[in-house]
């Protein structure tokens, strides 16, 4: 696949609807009925549910926190530019090839050192990607009816979910009033993306604001929309679900064709000490930093656990034909599992959930990648001149 910039790319995430006669079965991630998927198509399994906790539908004290608002810097002020986008986490920006080779050396080190510290590498290779993950016999016989094969270019992801506090950031700068984030499509719909006070933000935040006390947790309560908006301004994007999955079950090549994918991060049985899951402990989302035994060979924390992640593939992506599934509404996939997944099943590198695009569950967060081809770590572009306007490239960046 040719390098291309995602930085603006657009694309959708959702949920799934399986439609019965008059009834309507809502994908279960966290409820009575689990919606599962094998070789002879959709099967519904009965198992516990799990309701969402009190605490998540109702935020209680303490309130929102009252961070210090950023100071207005002057357009032509390149030092305080660069520092405000650093503290804004909107590194990937300043690395982009005219960027970068403006930027004097202290500050060259300062962003890449930024990037290497809150993004794991992955390499390019091929994964094999299953829409489901299938147990059945058939499926262990013959793996063309369980995987399709993805070639994925080389890319950087985040070790770690957004958090609330990095998403506080985009929420002061006006991220919700910058309509360039946003699809067009989803313009009418951005002012309704409010929290339990109405002002603008994740459902459960107040005033605009995360609770104190929160800052480390991956944030919750947003859309994909709001999801790919806060990606587009750190100049990032949504990974896919082949990147997902490769980072998640790290492909070792044995052969043309052959390969060895992990079922989970740190191999392929299932432990609650590396994962927050339904009877790891915690029985709620915890920070971000938290369960680290559970990390990915590319030192990626929290793929499987804690929260569900947004990726930027439709539900079903893989190849797979499936005339029996009907949607109403477009549905974006997501990933990995929450704290109050039950299910073992649920919680692998394969298996694949889904959600509306628009809705703003309790339990589903997303992280951010970044084409490896998008950046540079070269104090000039290659094949270029050097660019002599370091003040309009960079404030074009940080627009």
């Amino acid at each position: 696949m040719p390098c291309r910039n995602y930085a603006w790319g657009s694309a959708g995430i959702g949920g799934i609807l399986l439609l019965y006669g008059a009834w309507a079965h809502h994908l279960a991630m966290f409820g009575f009925g689990a919606l599962c998927v094998g070789a002879g198509g959709f099967y519904i399994v009965r198992g516990r549910g799990v309701a969402a906790p009190a605490a998540a539908t109702k935020p209680a004290a303490p309130g929102p926190v009252q961070p210090h608002p950023r100071a207005v810097v002057a357009p032509e002020d390149t030092e305080g530019l660069i520092e405000q986008m650093l503290a804004q986490g909107r590194y990937a920006l300043m690395l982009r090839p005219k960027v970068v080779a403006n930027l004097a050396p202290a500050h060259r080190d300062r962003t890449r050192d930024e990037l290497t510290e809150q993004m794991a590498f992955v390499p390019a290779g091929e994964v094999g990607l299953s829409a489901w993950e299938d147990t059945s016999e058939a499926a262990k016989t013959d793996l063309d009816l369980q995987q399709a094969i993805f070639r994925v270019d080389a890319y950087y992801l985040d070790r770690y979910p957004v958090t609330n506090r990095q998403f506080l950031e985009f929420v002061m700068a006006g991220g919700y009033e910058q309509m360039a984030l946003w699809d067009a499509k989803i313009l009418p719909a951005v002012i309704d993306f409010v929290d339990q006070t109405g002002s603008l933000g994740p459902r459960y935040w107040r005033h605009g604001r995360y609770l104190e006390g929160t800052e480390e947790l991956p944030v919750v309560g947003i859309s994909w929309y709001e999801a790919v908006a806060y990606s587009r301004w750190v100049g990032k994007r949504m990974p896919t679900d082949a990147e997902w999955v490769k980072a998640a079950c790290w492909p070792v090549p044995l052969g043309p064709g052959s390969r060895m994918q992990r079922r989970y991060p740190w191999g392929d049985n299932m432990d609650r000490e590396r994962a927050n899951i339904w009877g790891s402990g915690p029985n709620k989302i915890v920070p971000v930093t938290e369960f680290g035994a559970g990390v990915s060979v590319g030192g990626v924390y929290q793929l499987i656990g804690n929260v569900w992640e947004w990726t930027s593939s439709n539900f079903g992506a893989g190849g797979y034909s499936r005339p029996e599934l009907v949607l109403p509404t477009p549905m974006r996939s997501v990933r990995g599992g929450a704290f109050d997944t039950y299910f073992d099943n649920q919680a692998t590198s394969q298996f694949q959930s889904g959600e509306n695009p628009v809705a703003r569950r309790y339990n589903i967060g997303f992280r951010c990648a970044l084409g490896a081809c998008d950046v540079s770590f070269n104090d000039v572009e290659d094949g270029t001149e050097t660019p002599d306007n370091a003040e309009g490239e960079l404030q074009e960046a940080a627009v």
